[in-house]
């Protein structure tokens, strides 16, 4: 009788659906790194994304500095050995940190102007203002100076996003190759404060908190969720985004059908104090949409 109760207990166990994963994938030597400050988390699955149909056809002969400059201070192919990237932020400062199978730092030549130092036993190639850390052979982070010393001085109580956004990351999808998460308060990206992304620093602070994700994998899937303190400030947002859509669909000229099919697949919504964003383009839509830019 045992026997069969065992096995009974062991064939409902193999029977039992195997748990999904609900949010995004995020290497665990990197979420580990992530201190208890952090306001905000930005991060791209590139082994992922260097696979999708259009990185592949209108991205991969591309320069990306953020990768590029990582690439040149580490010593990694990012096309072959570098599996993610994740910037991390208090709202002050940020560093970013990559996860791949990076050159042997002694075998590193700094560049001119740059020296190597220690800091806590870890190594640094940098001129003083900024560096990269090197944290072991599979991970590095990049930024100036004072943040990766307070990034160093927080590994060893670091235990993972807090609270808040760890519950965010549950609502961005596995299957996401870009994404972001915010969970509010003022912060500074390394925009061009002169560039159209220096919008994006002051949506952000009007707003209590914020997930983005992309999925290229078949065509191009996007979503944009922001929540603002009042139903007011949401109103506000959504009819910009709507505005904004409008005079796009206003500046259309003849013969950019393409690109008027693209418009009508963005969607902008407004639940309460939540405003989100999504679009949806088919591969064929985004590949002929591309291809017009190109």
């Amino acid at each position: 009788m045992r026997r069969l109760l065992l096995l009974l207990a062991l064939m409902a166990v193999a029977c039992s659906p195997i748990p999904r994963a609900t949010e995004v994938k995020i290497d665990l030597a990197l979420k580990t790194l992530v201190p208890a400050d952090t306001v905000l988390m930005a991060g791209a699955r590139v082994d992922a994304l260097l696979k999708t149909p259009l990185y592949q056809t209108y991205f991969a002969d591309k320069p990306v500095p953020a990768i590029d400059d990582l690439a040149r201070r580490t010593g990694v192919d990012p096309r072959k050995d570098l599996w993610q990237l994740l910037f991390i932020s208090n709202g002050r400062d940020g560093v970013l940190l990559g996860r791949g199978k990076f050159a042997d730092q002694e075998a590193l030549k700094p560049a001119i102007g740059e020296q190597r130092s220690l800091y806590k036993g870890y190594g640094l190639i940098g001129d003083g203002r900024t560096a990269t850390l090197f944290i072991n052979p599979s991970t590095a982070a990049l930024g100036e100076m004072p943040a990766l010393n307070s990034l160093v001085d927080q590994i060893p109580k670091s235990m993972g996003p807090p609270a808040s956004l760890a519950a965010l990351l549950k609502e961005i999808p596995p299957s996401a190759q870009l994404w972001a998460a915010y969970t509010g308060g003022a912060v500074k990206l390394p925009f061009d404060a002169n560039s159209n992304l220096a919008n994006v620093n002051r949506l952000l602070t009007g707003s209590q908190s914020a997930i983005l994700f992309a999925d290229l994998s078949a065509g191009m899937q996007a979503t944009a969720q922001v929540t603002f303190s009042s139903i007011q400030g949401a109103q506000q947002a959504r009819d910009s985004a709507q505005g904004l859509l409008g005079f796009a669909r206003l500046g259309i000229r003849s013969g950019q059908k393409d690109l008027a099919a693209a418009l009508d697949q963005i969607k902008v919504t407004q639940d309460q104090q939540r405003v989100k964003i999504q679009i949806d383009l088919s591969q064929e839509l985004a590949d002929r949409l591309l291809k017009s830019f190109r």
